[in-house]
């Protein structure tokens, strides 16, 4: 390192800090230097340099509060108790800094005469109360896990449910053809009908037929699961289809699930909702159509 300015420099207490004449191991004071020649600071920590390595952390900078080309003021402590006048001590930031010559300062020892340095004892067992809050955040995970766990558990076993229904329910005409069929032997016995407790037990056939048609044709289980559980899975799997027929298909189970729920089911209820499930199911076979070109 090239020579470096000597600066004059004065210890100063800390504000709110121990005197300069009672500083012990770890309190606070402060440096102020100037002098004629400017140092060229730049950004960086401060290391503070002795001629004896045995003086090292003495005095150690804590903080710079000024650093102007020829001022400088620190915040310092010591860790090193007794009474420090070393030959010169510099202050550098990388190549810059400045020395200053037989600087003197005390540091007072903490420990009784003739006290030796022992280690703490080991402390414990402790006994830390958890907060109210980690135990909520705790219960809270645990619920969401087994919920999502339960989710995935009774999917997969409506799924296996729904395999099940698809292999009972499979017939050699196509999914179409198959609820055409369906609905024009519906139609027969809605004509035929005589008596109201028959249109309950009609509304009821036409809902399965529905729901056995979309199990057949996108395999989702269509007899266990909700309406809206239906409608998000079938527009997670076949969004081609669902963006021309997810709304028809929507309308046409909220409809015929409240005719179902009705108390007082009449006829033109149930030819309306027969014919909205065969131009529902229609626009699904031709958004099929045109989403395989």
């Amino acid at each position: 390192m090239s020579a470096l300015p000597i600066w004059n420099c004065e210890f100063k207490a800390q504000e709110g800090a121990a005197p300069l004449d009672n500083l012990t191991v770890g309190s606070l004071f402060r440096l102020h230097c100037q002098g004629e020649i400017e140092v060229e600071w730049k950004e960086g920590p401060f290391a503070v340099v002795f001629p004896d390595k045995n003086a090292n952390y003495s005095l150690v900078v804590l903080k710079a509060d000024k650093t102007n080309a020829k001022e400088a003021e620190f915040v310092v402590t010591g860790y090193k108790a007794g009474s420090h006048v070393p030959e010169y001590v510099r202050i550098i930031q990388g190549e810059a800094g400045f020395e200053m010559l037989k600087p003197k300062w005390e540091i007072k020892s903490v420990l009784k005469p003739n006290q030796m340095n022992e280690p703490y004892p080991p402390f414990g067992p402790w006994s830390l109360a958890m907060p109210i809050w980690v135990l909520f955040v705790l219960g809270l995970a645990a619920a969401l896990v087994f919920y999502f766990g339960f989710r995935v558990f009774r999917r997969s076993r409506q799924r296996a449910k729904m395999l099940a229904e698809l292999t009972r329910h499979q017939t050699a005409l196509s999914p179409l053809h198959q609820f055409y069929r369906d609905a024009r032997q519906l139609r027969r016995r809605l004509h035929n009908v005589k008596q109201a407790e028959e249109l309950s037990a009609l509304s009821k056939d036409l809902d399965r037929e529905f729901r056995l048609y979309v199990l057949r044709q996108f395999q989702i289980p269509t007899l266990d699961w909700t309406d809206g559980e239906i409608v998000r899975d079938f527009k997670r799997r076949h969004r081609k289809v669902y963006e021309k027929a997810g709304d028809p298909l929507r309308k046409t189970l909220r409809e015929l699930t409240r005719l179902v729920n009705q108390k007082e089911i009449l006829f033109k209820d149930v030819e309306q909702i027969q014919r909205m499930s065969l131009e529902t199911v229609e626009t699904i076979d031709s958004a099929m159509t045109g989403a395989k070109r």
